[in-house]
């Protein structure tokens, strides 16, 4: 079957740029439907990012605070250390001075006195008084054989007379040891023993 437009010429035109016009407006109209979908659909994404990007700076902050408290405690522990490390080396230095004199006193040699005790660090210098060379000689080999002492050496060694006796005045220099057992548990039995 063949179809006769019986439309004039103008006529047909019309109809046409009628059908296109509403056509191009049914397509604007959808495209700006669509934009304005696309526009609120990109909004609700924007606003859960700047939601979740407001959540995760509150989550930082709480999380801030927390490792300030872990810096805060962890610097504590290091001072409270530090502290515990002087104690422990003052306890430990402070049974050396007593048991070091304890030893010299035990070195002793009869007819044998001290008249000065100086320590400068690990140096030590007697200065004392003997009745004859031999007790300082065996005075010197007591200490030589000490733990706590090491290099003892005879710097000075000269007579004087005193009354009717002779006397001997002697100065010692020797490195002090201090004896890797000499702890809070194993110095207060040596000590007791000493007694």
């Amino acid at each position: 079957m063949i179809k006769i437009n019986l439309l004039p010429k103008e006529a047909r035109k019309r109809v046409g740029f009628v059908q296109q016009i509403v056509l191009m407006s049914l397509m604007l109209l959808v495209t700006f439907v669509g934009i304005g979908f696309y526009w609120s659909y990109l909004n609700g994404v924007i606003e859960q990012k700047n939601q979740e990007i407001a959540n995760t700076q509150a989550r930082l902050q709480e999380l801030q605070k927390i490792i300030d408290e872990i810096n805060k405690f962890e610097a504590q522990r290091v001072a409270l250390e530090q502290k515990l490390a002087v104690i422990a080396k003052l306890e430990k230095e402070q049974k050396l001075p007593v048991r070091m004199l304890d030893e010299v006193y035990k070195t002793l040699e009869d007819d044998l006195w001290l008249t000065s005790f100086t320590q400068q660090g690990d140096a030590l210098a007697i200065n004392g008084s003997a009745l004859s060379n031999p007790v300082v000689s065996d005075y010197m080999r007591n200490l030589q054989a000490s733990k706590f002492f090491k290099d003892v050496e005879l710097v000075v060694s000269q007579s004087r007379l005193v009354g009717t006796q002779t006397i001997r005045d002697f100065q010692l220099k020797m490195a002090l040891v201090a004896p890797p057992d000499l702890t809070a548990n194993q110095a207060a039995p040596q000590e007791t023993a000493g007694q």
